[in-house]
């Protein structure tokens, strides 16, 4: 098959990208890493991958820094959320999910302060906060389908992806991290 000559610089800069590029497409070809573990870990595959590896850090991700991943994009993703449902009509169930909202992204700050200080046991705990958070929320408008249920889906998916991350520091019974 012979190559036009109008496509000629089209087809050699592809050629030179694939060929002389180190990477081309980096977060595919890591499917062994850390992140991607976690993730088949998780009931939601597609969403943690896509998540967390739109941090460019996720590929070469250790425990330590994977958890900073999960739970900073939690906590913005959950924040912006708070912000969003405050812009709204003030009904009880707006005022209710508001509040739920902050405790939520409260916990994933609190998981951050934790890691900062090197303190590990007990992120389990302040994860599945954020998908008992989005529970509440959702059966806050039982008189009427939730406006929120996008937003409290990914409150319980990215709950669910803390949690995964959590469980890669061991811990005993008190909930005190074995390993730093």
């Amino acid at each position: 098959m012979a190559v036009s000559a109008g496509y000629l610089p089209l087809f050699l800069s592809f050629f030179f990208l694939v060929c002389f590029s180190k990477n081309p497409i980096p977060a595919l070809s890591d499917t062994t890493g850390l992140a991607t573990k976690v993730c088949k870990s998780t009931t939601i595959f597609d969403f943690c991958h896509a998540v967390i590896y739109s941090d460019p850090r996720a590929p070469t991700a250790d425990r330590v820094t994977l958890a900073f991943i999960a739970f900073e994009l939690a906590y913005a993703n959950t924040s912006k959320a708070a912000y969003q449902i405050a812009s709204r009509d003030k009904d009880v169930g707006m005022q209710k999910c508001q509040r739920l909202y902050g405790w939520a992204a409260q916990s994933f700050s609190e998981a951050m302060g934790n890691m900062y200080s090197q303190v590990y046991g007990g992120l389990d705990r302040l994860a599945v906060k954020g998908e008992g958070y989005a529970r509440d929320c959702e059966s806050s408008f039982s008189d009427r389908p939730s406006p929120l249920s996008v937003m409290n889906q990914d409150l319980i998916n990215f709950s669910n992806i803390c949690d995964a991350v959590s469980h890669l520091f061991p811990q005993d019974a008190d909930g005190d991290s074995l390993i730093v």
